[in-house]
């Protein structure tokens, strides 16, 4: 059932998201019409300045059809296809709309097939023009704009769709304005009197399970548009219907699996109880046989073999110890004369390590204390009396060398090497210890100590076993560093890093805005001035044209130069729809200028992103995405974006020419500043970045985060 609702959420989100792009599209439209409308060429009366202004205007937006001028009559006196100057449209309900609307206002017209688009799809956007005062209306200005990329999009929609269903966009009356097939376009849906599209056109969005006049089931997601900005929506709404057993096969999947999971399982217990019930008998056999024998005199050495750590596996080391101890009361008594005397030795040779080893932990700068194998203090040197504030005749022989550190009992990392609990240190010290790189059998961590101090420590433990010179555990050692200070600069580091790139993306985007809206804006009228000026220039000065002309070129590269600089510097589409549709955005953008095959599965990310996670998980993918095109040689790159409960997964796949990933993220390395960076940001937000490569098996970055 979860399965089944995660299907449906997931096939409600794809008509919401394509809505919300369309939305974004067409009112951006409206913005347009707006700003091109304030030229003060629509002020004056020289119809010839305001021909060449649209035409210019035309070659700066493509996705107009074309821009008309009508006077307050009605009548077309400047227009891109110029045989349509002279007609009227004063019986046009949309200019008799416009000429009682007021300046800045925007009049829509719905999307229609148009004579001036070759009969293609468009919608219209009409805005009445003032005179110099502002005051009274003396024209109209209107646009036909393409809706191709409102179609592409249904279009795509469309082509995730398994079976015969289909995506439609439909206008208020039930008419297809964007689907799979053109000819359809204007007609009548032919659901139009089924429940789910007379919810569509109420302005319901949602999900809706029915069967198909074949009388298969279909689970059918609807979207009416809510608009953006300027944009209500016109009335429009999005529907696509997929099967149920298309939608649902990954739920079925799942279900199937886990029922034979469940029945694998019930298997495997099942011949583990009968494993179990035949090991058990087995030790407890062999304990009776083995007692019998040495009732009978027989003290042939006995070793029965049960590893298991149980009730069982003690009566087994008990028993096997027994007759161990047994068989060695029964030796030579110069066999015992001999054993006794090597124990002297050993006795002899161990006080003179233990003294030598005191003279040397006394002298050290290092706070030390050696613990013996009943975790009782055996010394306590004088750096350590120092630091705690506990002299070494108040704590040696006790086991209270927990005290300093800890508020109320617990092991230290020496109590555990001495009990041999190397399992339970992760218990103590998660995420904090690791095994000492210079000896062997050592471990380290690093954990902050509320105890010692007012504000607390920042300490660094490293702990070593002690052995006998036959190998025995006889104790341990441990040494303490404390590293509060380096601990702040580290912290104090990282927060300044974290505020010098949220200041450069705040840069960036004034930057952006400056480079858009003021040098845009400049170029674009120096474009439209050269192209005035060129056209009055006679025909003989063709010298003068042509360097003209060239100006007007280089100038138009530079508009699209200065555009696109715009967007690498802060892409708006972040802040004005998100980061998942700015990063399909990079995608499609990559995908028209680069030969090489992209694809991505990006995916929705429900809980709200800090600003600084949104433009570093951006940058991540724009620096893959250039390092892909300038390095890889590849054909195919993969783009994945996930996210869970706790984390977010990004990854860029190719399959180019590869590299050696140690050699790219070392320090001396000058060409992969890009990846370094990355992933030095990545680590400031709490994220970790992962290479996988090698030369002629492509590349892998993967970036995991955690959420906030």
């Amino acid at each position: 059932n979860q399965c089944e609702k995660n299907t449906k959420a997931h096939l409600s989100d794809l008509p919401r998201d394509c809505g919300r792009k369309i939305s974004y599209n067409v009112n951006s439209r409206y913005q347009d019409i707006k700003l091109l409308s304030q030229s003060y060429v629509f002020k004056g009366n020289d119809t010839q300045q305001k021909q060449n202004y649209i035409e210019e205007a035309l070659k700066s937006y493509p996705f107009f059809v074309v821009i008309t001028i009508l006077d307050k009559n009605g009548k077309i006196i400047a227009c891109t296809q110029k045989e349509y100057i002279g007609q009227s449209r004063a019986d046009r309900t949309w200019f008799k709309k416009t000429m009682q609307s007021s300046q800045g206002d925007v009049i829509p017209l719905d999307a229609y097939r148009a004579e001036t688009a070759g009969w293609k799809m468009v919608i219209g956007f009409n805005t009445p023009i003032t005179d110099e005062n502002n005051r009274e209306i003396i024209g109209v200005l209107s646009t036909r704009v393409r809706m191709d990329h409102i179609i592409g999009r249904i279009k795509a929609l469309d082509e995730r769709i398994v079976g015969d269903n289909n995506a439609y966009l439909l206008n208020k009356r039930g008419e297809i304005l964007a689907g799979p097939n053109e000819r359809e376009f204007l007609n009548i849906h032919h659901l139009h009197e089924s429940p789910v599209v007379k919810d569509l056109l109420a302005g319901k969005t949602g999900i809706t399970a029915y069967k198909n006049d074949q009388g298969k089931d279909v689970i059918s997601a609807r979207y009416a548009l809510e608009g953006d900005g300027a944009f209500n929506g016109w009335g429009w709404g999005i529907m696509m219907s997929e099967f149920a057993s298309e939608a649902f096969k990954a739920a079925y999947i799942i279900r199937n699996t886990m029922i034979i999971l469940a029945l694998g399982i019930a298997f495997l217990v099942t011949m583990l109880a009968i494993f179990v019930s035949k090991k058990f008998s087995r030790p407890i056999t062999e304990v009776s046989e083995s007692a019998l024998r040495i009732s009978q005199g027989d003290l042939k050495p006995v070793k029965i073999h049960y590893d298991a750590k149980d009730e069982i596996g003690n009566l087994v080391g008990v028993f096997n110890k027994m007759a161990e101890d047994l068989r060695t009361t029964t030796v030579s008594r110069d066999s015992l004369t001999k054993e006794i005397a090597e124990r002297k030795w050993a006795e002899e040779a161990l006080k003179k390590s233990e003294e030598k080893l005191k003279n040397i932990l006394h002298g050290s700068p290092i706070p030390t204390f050696v613990i013996d194998n009943i975790h009782r203090v055996i010394y306590w040197n004088k750096a350590l009396e120092v630091y705690s504030g506990i002299k070494s005749k108040d704590i040696v022989r006790t086991d209270r060398h927990w005290k300093p550190f800890y508020n109320e009992k617990r092991p230290c990392m020496a109590d555990l090497l001495v009990d041999g609990k190397i399992d339970d240190i992760p218990k103590w010290y998660p995420g904090k210890y690791r095994a000492s790189d210079l000896i062997d059998g050592a471990y380290e961590a690093i954990d902050y100590l509320s105890s010692p101090g007012h504000d607390g420590k920042w300490l660094h433990f490293t702990a070593a076993p002690l052995k006998d010179y036959q190998g025995r555990l006889i104790g341990a050692v441990e040494t303490l560093q404390d590293i509060t200070e380096t601990k702040k600069a580290e912290e104090q580091i990282k927060l300044l890093s974290r505020q010098n790139i949220e200041i450069q993306e705040r840069e960036r985007e004034a930057l952006s805005r400056e480079v858009h809206d003021n040098i845009g804006q400049l170029l674009s009228a120096l474009k439209m001035g050269l192209s005035r000026t060129n056209k009055k220039i006679p025909g003989e000065f063709s010298a003068i044209k042509d360097g003209l002309s060239e100006l007007s070129f280089i100038t138009n590269k530079t508009i699209m130069e200065i555009r696109e600089l715009s967007h690498a510097l802060h892409p708006p589409l972040i802040e004005d729809l998100g980061l998942v549709s700015a990063l399909e955005e990079l995608c499609q953008d990559f995908k028209s200028y680069s030969e090489i095959n992209i694809t991505w599965d990006i995916e929705q990310i429900q809980k709200p992103l800090q600003s600084i996670t949104n433009i570093t998980i951006y940058r991540l993918f724009q620096e893959g995405l250039n390092n892909i095109v300038k390095h890889s040689r590849a054909t195919k790159a993969y783009l994945t974006l996930t996210s869970s409960e706790s984390e977010i997964n990004a990854i860029i796949e190719d399959n180019g020419v590869g590299f050696l990933a140690d050699n790219v993220l070392s320090p001396l390395q000058t060409k992969s500043l890009g990846l370094i960076s990355m992933k030095e940001r990545l680590a400031l937000i709490g994220g970790e970045l992962k290479i996988i490569s090698s030369p002629g098996k492509g590349t892998k970055i993967i970036a995991c985060l955690k959420k906030e």
